[in-house]
């Protein structure tokens, strides 16, 4: 072994003398396919002895083969081989030729997209040899210094990269910041040497300057668990490819069509046919798909694409509400919700980034979470204002195009929308308000009902300061300001909906041309939302109720109206049940009125019962009567269902004292296990068409029911609900109870 080694040394020693070795120093990148498949050692000549000793000839498939480098050994062996070899061995080069551009072009195409990802657009691409050129060069070195030469050019265009990336995700300083005043000084100082407009007029560049930004570029440069790629990895983009598994094409584009049913037509985020486009490629070629991604290829979808495509199926699948969606649903979940919270982790860099925690917040509305829901839309207009949407120069130089601008608007739109009708659903304050972002054009918004919601908005904050004053017991300073409330809302209706009115409900069923869209009953039911916030703070105060007898009458109409109509929808359509959180907001607001006026009714009941008319009695029993249908069907899919009828379970008892519900038709205790079997409810509920009529000829839910009971031994009991120590239930009613993800139930907000 001693011996062994000392002669591997003294062979290493001797190659490193000759002239050969200093020749043959990279051997490995000169060896010739034969040589490379055995794995045996090249000696590099033409040919070599393994190849010699065969009679063939050295052939070289890869991009290194040495056709311009011939020793002096094998320069004079060449010579002897004739005019005959040359021949031969030229052909053998043709095809190795052929073979090497081929391998090269593709080697060119991802050499540009990588170029492409590091240069800034302003920066002119080098342009890319075609394999015609390749082929008629004298020698494939100079092709492969001209790659050499190409990459190392986008090695040096890295640092401008990294200011081009941070210029599409640039930091926004308001005058306030300390940013903004060093960016008017810098804009100064460079006014000799780059003159330009003045300062007042350049509010882009002082608001975004952002070059001297050395300390983010170390770490940037620095891995961090914290700071997750902008593309996610081929497992993350895989994991969101899995639906794939969950439900086949025609599913994912029934669902992406509920979607728009009950997002897209209210709220215009993203572009149907642009996800049902990608939902068609995920389909055919789902390994293209998560190629082109990871590449960045142009014009390709980009990893938040798949993201808002997940996000829009599951809550299609939550608006679905039946047992098979439920179970798909959780699964789909688990698919984006790792992609989700590394996007809530981030800086936003682009419009899609805040799209995905809006419709994250949608997602969590869908799912009963309304507190949720409400802080995601208030990190999604906070996202917006990080990269400057918010202000108008800067906008206007951000987005260049129409359609970038309109999508941004139509986000700004739906934020400011969305931000009203959840914090009145739980009663928490706005994030933003109309100066929070800089006024959008009117003429650009297509969507009917979030131009009309966007109109209401400019009107609905002089509301809130004489209501907040009303609940606290304080009263309408006249009677005056709330007539003009009233009509300002009346007038605001009638130039939302126009000819689109509910007064023919009854005959949607028999005439279903008759039904207007969905966007305009839900703007009527908003409409009558407001006008009982504005009937509500009567009944909170204690005053003489012979002066608030006069308003008894409008409130009862108003409560039947809203939930004849809720529960019209709820037997002849799917409306109500694919749009329950919208839907189930409106009847507890108008509920919330109603027990206000029993509440005073019973307060004051040797003076005000003995003179109201028997249709006022009537109206409030059919109401809550309804109200506990409508409510009983979604107890088990809904929690703000099951919120609403232990309130309607504390009612019953009350009403049947008042005489509000019809004593003469209640049963035995024997009725009403039956009548409990009979109205059990599964997650798809059945259609009340089939077995209930509507109003006039309304069937009560208690003629067989023993109303010396409570409603309690109807409705099914939930641990999961956080309920109020119960005082008197007089009391209660004239204060808001809290309201949010887990003890929400009567909504007093505008919408």
């Amino acid at each position: 072994m001693p011996q062994a080694k000392e002669n591997r040394v003294h062979k290493r020693s001797g190659t490193q003398n000759g002239e050969l070795a200093k020749r043959r120093a990279p051997y490995a990148l000169r060896a010739c396919d034969a040589c490379r498949r055995r794995k045996g050692k090249c000696d590099g000549r033409q040919p070599c002895g393994h190849c010699l000793g065969r009679g063939q000839d050295c052939s070289y498939s890869s991009s290194f083969a040495p056709e311009g480098w011939q020793p002096a050994a094998v320069v004079a062996a060449g010579r002897e081989t004739g005019k005959s070899d040359n021949r031969r061995h030229g052909s053998a080069v043709s095809y190795n030729r052929d073979a090497l551009v081929e391998m090269l072009s593709t080697l060119q195409e991802q050499l540009d997209t990588l170029a492409s990802q590091v240069r800034p657009p302003t920066q002119v691409q080098l342009d890319s040899p075609s394999p015609t050129l390749a082929a008629d060069c004298s020698g494939d070195e100079s092709f492969i210094a001209t790659l050499i030469n190409d990459a190392s050019v986008g090695q040096d265009s890295v640092h401008p990269a990294k200011q081009q990336s941070r210029g599409s995700a640039q930091h926004f300083y308001g005058p306030t910041s300390p940013d903004y005043s060093l960016n008017v000084a810098q804009l100064k100082l460079r006014r000799n040497s780059f003159p330009g407009a003045p300062l007042q007029q350049r509010q882009f560049q002082l608001a975004t300057i952002d070059e001297d930004a050395s300390d983010e570029d170390e770490v940037a440069d620095t891995p961090s668990p914290a700071m997750p790629p902008r593309v996610l990895d081929r497992e993350a983009l895989g994991r969101l490819l899995q639906l794939r598994s969950f439900m086949d094409l025609q599913e994912a584009i029934r669902l992406l069509h509920v979607y728009q049913e009950v997002v897209g037509d209210l709220h215009p985020l993203i572009d149907l046919n642009e996800v049902i486009s990608l939902a068609r490629s995920c389909y055919a070629d789902p390994e293209s798909v998560v190629w082109d991604i990871s590449a960045r290829k142009s014009g390709a979808a980009s990893d938040e694409n798949l993201v808002i495509l997940n996000l829009a199926l599951a809550i299609a699948l939550r608006a679905d509400s039946n047992p098979e969606s439920s179970s798909v649903e959780i699964l789909v979940r688990n698919c984006f919700q790792g992609a989700v919270n590394a996007k809530l982790g981030t800086a936003p860099h682009s419009i899609r980034h805040v799209t995905i925690v809006l419709l994250n917040g949608f997602y969590e509305f869908f799912q009963d979470m309304p507190r949720s829901a409400w802080r995601m839309c208030g990190i999604a207009g906070h996202m917006l204002m990080e990269l400057g949407f918010h202000n108008g120069e800067v906008s206007k130089h951000l987005l260049e195009l129409n359609a970038q601008r309109e999508e941004a608007w139509n986000l700004i739109s739906c934020i400011l929308i969305i931000d009203r009708q959840w914090s009145s659903a739980t009663g928490l304050p706005t994030h933003f308000n109309n100066s929070s972002f800089s006024s959008i054009p009117m003429s650009c918004i297509k969507n009917p009902h979030v131009k009309a919601m966007h109109a209401f908005i400019l009107i609905s904050d002089k509301f809130s300061e004489p209501i907040a004053q009303a609940a606290k017991g304080e009263g309408y300073s006249d009677d005056e300001a709330f007539e003009l409330m009233s009509f300002q809302i009346e007038q605001w209706r009638k130039k939302a909906v126009g000819e689109h009115i509910l007064s023919q409900s009854d005959k949607w069923q028999t005439e279903p041309s008759t039904k207007p869209p969905t966007w305009s009953i839900l703007l009527n039911l908003r409409a009558e939302s407001v006008r009982s916030l504005l009937l509500k703070p009567f009944f909170f105060s204690e005053s003489d109720p012979g002066k608030i007898t006069k308003h008894i009458r409008p409130a009862t109409e108003l409560v039947f109206k809203v939930v004849n109509v809720l529960y019209t929808l709820d037997t002849t359509t799917d409306i109500y049940r694919k749009q329950h959180p919208n839907y189930q907001h409106l009847l507890a607001s108008a509920i919330a009125l109603a027990f206000l006026l029993v509440a005073l009714i019973e307060q004051h009941r040797t003076d005000l019962l003995p003179n109201l008319s028997p249709d006022i009695l009537d109206s409030l029993s059919r109401s809550f009567e309804m109200a506990v249908s409508l409510t009983d069907n979604y107890v088990k899919t809904s929690r703000a269902a099951r919120r609403l009828s232990k309130r309607l379970c504390e009612m019953r008892g009350i009403l049947l004292n008042l005489g509000l519900l019809n004593r003469s038709s209640s049963g035995d205790a024997a009725g009403i296990e039956s009548t409990q079997r009979s109205t059990a409810r599964t997650t798809q509920k059945t259609p009340f068409s089939q077995t209930t009529q509507l109003f006039p000829s309304f069937t009560s839910p208690f003629t067989t029911r023993d109303t010396s009971v409570g409603l309690g031994t109807i409705f099914p009991t939930t641990s999961d609900v956080e309920m109020q120590p119960r005082s008197s239930w007089t009391d209660s009613l004239r204060f808001q109870w809290p309201v949010g993800d887990t003890s929400t139930i009567f909504s007093e907000g505008i919408f």
